[in-house]
């Protein structure tokens, strides 16, 4: 990992906003795939649910007065796809496309409060990718951060739903820790990516994902005869809330506090996607959540108190970042680039 990562700036209470914002969406997003699932097919969840992000990153974009870079660039008299581009079609498939498709796939067989437990998988794929992919190391307080909050998420589902991930489609859940694999994955890409404007990588990196996604449009019966209101306009708050203002906001969060306060999100979303399906399916929820609650929160805090050296540049670039993080995308740009990502 570079030395010259700045340790982030300790959390405001405005960042702790932006945290909740960003567990209330991708909490949300289980309960709203499940409600489209009702008379929707998956695939065009999935499709549907990136071309509504997608407008949406595009439309923010251009109100900021960005544009996207061309997608082809000539050198030595050969045509070839700009290194930036091809950055944000890696992260587009890998972190976008397949597991937008998996979820709702997946969701078909197990609960919506189960699925959100595969959620807490993601961080420690990520710091498995990190270390040997990224260069990154591992703190012990690191690592029983982590494990608490996944002690914390094991309580939370309590036995009824783990006896239940017992008898429940275990290929669902196989795609589901692939799903989670493939967001760590991507992370770890983004960590990797030069130097792009945010809004202008979530939007392309959108609008990539939804054109990978469009084939499923022709690819099943779509009934569209039979799609209710409520489905139709969970797919818009897919688009709009978890896929859309989620990655803006993720983006903002990782500018001002830091991508490792931003990860914490991975923990506590599944304390919100329990909460919203007791609350709207009626689906397990007892006293032992609190517990559980208590405990993945210690796991944060501990998460979040990296020891500080400042006679080390390295140490000051590992404070407070958890491993696996996304490295923040600074808005700079090279001369010749300026012209063609500024409008």
């Amino acid at each position: 990992m570079s030395s010259n990562l700045k340790s982030p700036k300790e959390a405001t209470p405005f960042d702790w906003v932006l945290l909740t914002l960003i567990v209330a969406f991708g909490g949300s997003a289980f309960v709203m795939i499940r409600s489209a699932l009702e008379t929707i097919p998956p695939p065009i969840v999935a499709a549907g649910r990136i071309w509504v992000g997608a407008a949406l990153l595009y439309i923010l974009m251009r109100a900021a007065g960005r544009r996207l870079p061309p997608f082809f660039s000539r050198a030595h008299g050969h045509w070839h796809i700009r290194r930036s581009w091809r950055w944000m079609i890696a992260v587009g498939a890998v972190g976008n496309v397949i597991p937008f498709f998996i979820f709702p796939w997946a969701q078909q067989y197990v609960e919506s409060g189960l699925a959100g437990i595969y959620m807490a998988f993601m961080p420690i794929w990520t710091v498995a990718l990190a270390y040997f992919f990224a260069g990154e190391n591992l703190s012990g307080r690191k690592i029983i951060g982590f494990g608490l909050g996944f002690l914390g998420v094991i309580i939370l589902m309590g036995p009824e739903v783990i006896s239940g991930a017992l008898s429940s489609d275990f290929r669902a859940q196989l795609a589901l820790l692939l799903a989670t694999l493939l967001y760590a994955a991507s992370a770890v890409l983004s960590r990797r990516a030069p130097p792009i404007r945010p809004r202008i990588f979530a939007a392309g990196m959108m609008i990539v994902a939804a054109v990978m996604a469009t084939p499923a449009f022709f690819l099943v019966n779509l009934d569209a005869d039979q799609w209710s209101l409520t489905s139709i306009l969970s797919v818009v708050g897919l688009g709009v809330f978890p896929t859309g203002l989620n990655g803006v906001i993720i983006i903002m969060l990782i500018r001002r506090a830091g991508a490792g306060f931003m990860a914490l999100s991975n923990y506590i979303t599944p304390v919100w996607a329990v909460a919203m399906g007791a609350l709207i399916y009626h689906e397990r929820l007892d006293l032992s959540a609190i517990v559980a609650l208590t405990i993945i929160l210690i796991g944060v805090a501990i998460s979040q108190r990296s020891p500080f050296d400042r006679k080390s540049k390295n140490d000051t670039a590992l404070a407070g970042e958890i491993a696996g993080e996304i490295k923040p995308m600074v808005e700079k740009t090279t001369p010749a680039e300026t012209d063609q990502t500024k409008s």
